[in-house]
């Protein structure tokens, strides 16, 4: 059995939440998003799976892609778990149009540099 500590388990559970979020968002308003409640809510528990994930990703391995804002991911996961009254729909309309697919190739190039 393989450990969910690995990071390459955890980059692949980072990989899975984004592209399960941006699959399942794509082509739909905005709107329609924040409209259903189920939605709003697997983004949100998306949102925190990659934010738990990254935060355990070691150090050094985070610093080989210095452009991803590594603190605030995991830092929108204590957000979402203990202020999640505070996030408003600008920052999910934000997180996915522009932060998940900005993060998603520098997951892809970490994945493939410890496969390599």
């Amino acid at each position: 059995m393989v450990s969910a500590k690995d990071p390459c388990v955890r980059l692949q559970h980072i990989l899975e939440n984004i592209d399960g979020i941006l699959s399942h968002t794509e082509g739909l308003a905005f709107e329609t998003i924040v409209g259903d409640f189920v939605l709003v809510r697997a983004v949100e528990r998306s949102i925190q799976i990659i934010s738990e994930a990254a935060k355990e990703l070691p150090p050094e391995l985070r610093s080989q892609e210095p452009d991803v804002p590594w603190q605030r991911i995991i830092g929108i996961g204590n957000f979402l778990r203990h202020e999640y009254y505070r996030i408003n729909q600008n920052d999910i309309r934000s997180i996915l149009a522009v932060h998940l697919p900005a993060l998603r190739p520098a997951i892809v190039r970490l994945m493939a540099r410890l496969d390599g």
